[in-house]
């Protein structure tokens, strides 16, 4: 039986099926579509606009949308080719930790996890960043190390989360008698180049907005239900695997199991805003380590546990597969998109909760007032509300787009929003969407 054509073929499958399913969603991706159209046409980050990550992510799609045109639907294709080529990388990496079989079944489960049945196709720079680390691990199974290094250089410049895992691969680099000293010093190198780069390139403000905002806003906390919906379960598999890995005296797996473990109580312990996909990079190792222990324990009741608690993540999170698959929930954006295309002009600015504007400006191509395309409340509120307001009344926004007193929630933009609009429609849903227009 040939496994590595079983599983390019579900692969294939996989993603013609995801083809059917694409669809707007209620995620960053809609900023970040947005931002990357606006750096094709010019505009440049952290000077023109703010943006709180590294340029990677924005960069990569304004670059494919010059080749291939703007398109969500590209977009979304994008980010589905990238996830999905994570597989590949997976099995790659765990034949040659272990052999074909387990890279088989790791890559099977890590294709029906919750995680990537939800969130495949949604482009938060997660998957690019994981792909990335993924790659720099396996240059390092191959003694790459200069490969190995310019990838987790790009990881972190993806996505700054990346980092979490570093003395991960360092400790994987001491385990396979690889020169650590080579790494780091590469390592640390690229970095420290592509840090003064990029201030080179766009002055201190890429500082201020990538590092001093996540540092000192006053984001309130919010809470972590996120993470333990779908995280729980694969925390218990990796607590699972650790003890599988302790008692067989298998150092290679064992820090498979306990990577995700630590990463994500670094995550949890650092950051105040909590969504899972800040943890994606987190689950290939965590599949990597419970699929070794799938095929090789010798423990019954651990053969058993393992699938039962897969397929109890798949059925309890049943409805945020939904939430992100059905394309029912999709057509919230189609109508207040038609709504504001219907009841603006080209030359109008528009206004909101970032997810719905940004999405209804890529696709009406309605500007959004100030430029404020991230306008989440801890960013506004980290720019000084009233300094925000003035921007944007400036540009006399002709609707603003509220989501379920997002903005209301402020009584700086509540009294605003009830001076100068009035309520014209609503989108019931999940959220509910309202439309206030200019008096």
């Amino acid at each position: 039986m040939n496994l590595k054509l079983i599983l390019v073929t579900t692969i294939f499958v996989s993603i013609v099926l995801r083809l059917f399913f694409i669809h707007p969603t209620f995620s960053d991706e809609n900023f970040y579509f947005n931002v990357a159209k606006s750096v094709k046409e010019g505009e440049i980050p952290y000077k023109d606009f703010f943006f709180a990550h590294p340029p990677l992510q924005i960069y990569t799609l304004a670059l494919f949308f010059k080749i291939f045109g703007v398109s969500f639907l590209l977009g979304k294709i994008l980010v589905l080719i990238i996830s999905s080529l994570t597989i590949f990388l997976l099995f790659f990496i765990s034949k040659e930790l272990f052999d074909e079989k387990t890279a088989f079944i790791a890559s099977f489960v890590f294709l029906l996890t919750p995680t990537f049945l939800a969130f495949s196709s949604v482009g938060y720079g997660m998957w690019e960043a994981m792909l990335l680390v993924l790659a720099s691990m396996y240059f390092t199974i191959k003694n790459k190390l200069s490969l190995a290094s310019i990838a987790f250089v790009s990881a972190v410049f993806f996505r700054y989360l990346a980092i979490v895992y570093l003395p991960f691969l360092i400790l994987f680099l001491y385990l396979k008698k690889g020169k650590t000293k080579s790494f780091l010093i590469l390592f640390f190198g690229l970095s420290l180049l592509s840090l003064l780069l990029l201030f080179l390139l766009f002055g201190p403000n890429y500082i201020t907005q990538t590092v001093s905002y996540h540092l000192f806003s006053k984001t309130q906390l919010v809470a972590q239900t996120q993470y333990w919906g779908i995280g729980l379960f694969f925390s218990f598999l990796a607590l699972i695997s650790a003890f599988v890995a302790y008692v067989e005296k298998d150092r290679i797996l064992l820090l498979l199991a306990l990577t995700p473990l630590i990463a994500d109580s670094v995550i949890l312990l650092i950051l105040r805003q909590i969504f899972y996909h800040y943890f994606l990079i987190s689950l290939p190792f965590c599949v990597m380590a419970l699929s070794r222990v799938l095929i090789f324990s010798k423990d019954r009741i651990t053969k058993l546990i393992i699938p039962i608690i897969l397929l109890l993540s798949i059925i309890l999170n049943m409805p945020t597969i939904d939430f992100y698959l059905n394309p029912i929930h999709a057509e919230k954006f189609y109508y207040v998109a038609e709504f504001v295309k219907n009841n603006t002009s080209e030359n109008d600015k528009i206004f909101g909760e970032p997810i719905a504007t940004n999405y209804v400006s890529f696709i009406t191509g309605r500007k959004i007032a100030g430029n404020y395309l991230d306008s989440y409340l801890p960013h506004l509120v980290f720019e000084g509300e009233q300094r925000v307001l003035d921007d944007i009344e400036k540009d006399r926004p002709k609707l603003v787009i509220e989501m379920d007193g997002y903005y209301l929630s402020n009584p700086i933009f509540r009294n605003s929003i009830s001076n100068n609009y009035n309520l014209e429609r609503r989108f019931e849903g999940i959220p509910r969407y309202s439309i206030y227009i200019l008096n």
